[in-house]
């Protein structure tokens, strides 16, 4: 099958809704989740477990990601589409095994997307992550969306065979689609040997924090609901997309205040609003300040990963050195959410497990100037760069 003639700013219009699937995906765990827990009979332990297991896939995804990121998304769409399929018959001894390929299925095309974007955009590569970042925070949105409506009416099963025929459909429009191209790695004393060891160990441990408070409030808010309010799990489901609106209205507004404010400022200030928010979270049992809360943390977490994302592709050696750093960002997915469920089964409370995540905040905030986010990229390594690139 040979990939169709498209402009670079073609396969953008394929690549958004594709990675705006890859969103409601990677989202649609946690709305999922009361309704798994029911049915497989799961405690918060276990619950926390079979999101780690959806996590730990999405690590091996992302780790699989290299060479040629347009091959590696439309296998990544195939397994997705398989993993799909399979989960709503499984029965409970493969529920974990399941979850970790469904896992794998999402985090391999979810992760190929950003890089073949950092690779094949360099000259607008922070608006553009950006703005990708933004349709996936709209497909996140739409996950409890989805799994409201289709509770309401249908079985859980329901919602994973939507999503294997979107992801049979993503399969093949980017494998008629998408093309990529070779990258030369800029070897520049900035970004060299050790240096490059300890900027991707940096942003490493940092995206790994992130993405795990992602996931951990993306995984539990729905539960937290259903039992803070007594709620029906259509509508706890639901409530989750509050999260997403925050996150969605965010991503919206992050390109236009990086017009005005530094990015470290913004990141800064995201991180200390999220590390309040959180905070209410846990004590307030109001709806009103509940659902405050919820709209706050998504707006605040929002812009960290994208603006930090494009920080550490000015700065690497080469776009594949940042499948390290998502990976290890997929394994923060898959650890604090299973500690939040592991401290809530021992605590028999889970506002005692979400306690860990505005000491993760602060951890975060702590980081930012070993960052080093708002520092420009050395003039000689933008133009070794731009050389690499016009001898391709």
């Amino acid at each position: 099958m040979t990939a169709l003639p498209i402009s670079r700013r073609g396969m953008l219009l394929v690549l958004h809704p594709v990675f705006a699937l890859t969103g409601l995906a990677d989202a649609i765990a946690g709305p999922m989740l009361p309704m798994l827990a029911h049915s497989f009979h799961l405690s918060d332990e276990q619950s926390g477990l079979l999101l780690s297991a959806v996590f730990a896939g999405m690590t091996t995804g992302a780790l699989l990601c290299r060479g040629n990121y347009a091959r590696v998304l439309s296998r990544g769409f195939f397994a997705m589409m398989l993993g799909c399929a399979v989960f709503p018959w499984i029965p409970r001894p493969f529920l974990y095994p399941a979850a970790f390929f469904f896992g794998a299925g999402v985090g391999a095309p979810m992760t190929a997307i950003s890089l073949f974007a950092g690779r094949n955009y360099p000259e607008r590569r922070a608006s553009t992550l950006t703005m990708l970042n933004f349709t996936w925070s709209l497909g996140a949105l739409l996950a409890p969306l989805l799994a409201a409506h289709l509770l309401a009416f249908s079985s859980w099963r329901a919602v994973y065979l939507v999503l294997a025929g979107a992801a049979a459909l993503a399969a093949l429009a980017v494998r008629l689609t998408i093309r990529d191209t070779a990258e030369a790695p800029r070897l520049t004393p900035a970004t060299s040997g050790l240096r490059n060891l300890r900027l991707v160990a940096l942003f490493a441990v940092f995206f790994f924090l992130q993405v795990g408070m992602e996931s951990t409030f993306a995984a539990w808010i729905s539960t937290h609901i259903f039992r803070s309010t007594g709620a029906t799990m259509a509508f706890a489901a639901a409530a989750a997309a509050l999260y997403w609106i925050g996150f969605l209205a965010s991503r919206a507004l992050a390109p236009l205040l990086l017009l005005r404010i530094r990015a470290e400022a913004l990141l800064q200030a995201a991180l200390f609003t999220a590390l309040g928010a959180a905070a209410l979270l846990i004590v307030v049992s109001s709806p009103l300040l509940l659902a405050a809360a919820i709209l706050l943390l998504g707006a605040a977490l929002a812009p960290v990963f994208p603006v930090a994302l494009a920080a550490f592709f000015d700065r690497a050696r080469h776009s594949s050195d940042s499948r390290f750093v998502l990976a290890l960002s997929g394994f923060g997915g898959a650890v604090f959410p299973w500690l939040v469920g592991f401290i809530s089964s021992r605590a028999g409370s889970l506002r005692a497990g979400l306690l860990a995540a505005p000491a993760v905040l602060l951890v975060m905030t702590i980081m930012l100037p070993l960052l080093g986010v708002s520092r420009p990229v050395p003039a000689a390594s933008r133009t070794q760069a731009e050389h690499a690139r016009s001898s391709l």
